[in-house]
């Protein structure tokens, strides 16, 4: 595959920086247990990573495999509405294998393009319609952000109103928070904004710049999405559920550790730490997850613990993605297309 020095740097930072941070979180753990004396005298043990491993509830594992897995399907489901409004229909078989497919990429390919790149190259051999399907995968996630936004601004507003919550475990997760949601408020502005389009002459732009008329029918596609309150309402209800499931994952993952956190703060951390993590700042998000989880989480809870816990999201992320591998076995000879296609559009960055 030829990289060019461009994509040869970036790729060169990253793994410099998932090292960097992964030191970083090696650094805050305890390995073994340590033993400490109270103000009254009183022995206390801190357990170590090896003794928190001893004492894992696979039960509690159980159930969160299984949120984890529902999420998926209700990830599945939801791209299936959003193609359907945007004039693609797919069946709920095509696409819970072409998520399930991308998932399985997206966790075991560490380069630059990864499940969504394999997800298009497969919809579009039976659906010849490339700019909407992008869009699509772009929406969905859209979606799926403006769905974690809002209920984390919620969870925040009511702990705030409450006094539950103030100082530096207020803005911590109200930063990236109010962050988000004006990026969101001025992507919404510039996509809907009719007068500022003919402001900018955006039409004639268009023609003009690279990749120009793929834009513009980005943007049409998006607005015919959002403009539809009635059939958003599914992909609403879905987005509600998708995100249960995950929270729920995570809430079961606290209690096969015993971990002890209050419910409130999976509810107000996790849709934030789904978030920031997936940014590509390192390969697979590696080191970013588990700095977010050590940041929000160790104040109220073990540390070895709390990064167990990631380390534990992560290794039941890669163990649901991998029926993703099956299906795409099934594809046969196209595995190879796809492969090659991959490293030329790799080359190509």
């Amino acid at each position: 595959m030829k990289l060019t020095p461009r994509t040869l740097a970036l790729t060169l930072l990253k793994l410099i920086l998932m090292v960097a941070l992964l030191a970083l979180v090696l650094r805050q753990v305890q390995w073994h247990d340590v033993e400490t004396v109270n103000a009254l005298g009183e022995r206390l043990v801190m357990p170590g990573l090896a003794s928190v491993l001893q004492n894992l509830n696979w039960l509690y594992y159980g159930l969160a495999a299984f949120c984890l897995l529902g999420s998926l399907f209700t990830c599945a489901l939801r791209w299936q509405r959003v193609l359907a409004i945007l004039g693609l229909p797919f069946t709920g078989r095509e696409v819970i294998r072409l998520v399930f497919i991308g998932d399985f990429f997206n966790n075991f390919l560490l380069g630059s393009l990864g499940g969504d790149a394999v997800k298009v190259f497969l919809a579009v051999k039976s659906r010849p319609h490339k700019a909407v399907i992008v869009t699509s995968i772009f929406a969905d996630r859209l979606i799926g952000l403006i769905g974690l936004t809002v209920h984390a601004s919620i969870m925040l507003l009511l702990l705030s109103w409450q006094g539950a919550i103030e100082g530096r475990r207020l803005w911590l997760p109200a930063m990236p928070i109010v962050i988000i949601s004006g990026g969101l408020l001025v992507g919404g502005t510039l996509l809907f904004a009719s007068r500022l389009h003919q402001a900018l002459n955006l039409q004639k732009l268009a023609h003009r710049v690279p990749m120009g008329l793929h834009l513009q029918q980005a943007s049409a596609s998006l607005r015919l999405l959002f403009g539809s309150p009635r059939p958003l309402l599914p992909v609403l209800l879905l987005t509600l559920c998708c995100q249960a499931f995950s929270i729920s994952t995570v809430v079961f993952l606290g209690a096969c550790l015993d971990l002890g956190l209050p419910l409130i703060d999976y509810l107000l951390y996790v849709p934030i730490i789904f978030i920031l993590s997936a940014v590509p700042v390192t390969p697979g998000g590696i080191g970013v997850l588990e700095e977010l989880c050590l940041l929000y989480f160790a104040a109220a809870a073990n540390p070895n613990k709390v990064l167990l816990l990631a380390l534990l999201f992560r290794l039941t992320v890669l163990l649901c993605s991998l029926p993703g591998l099956v299906a795409f076995w099934g594809y046969g000879q196209k595995a190879t297309a796809i492969r090659s296609e991959l490293e030329k559009m790799e080359g190509e960055e």
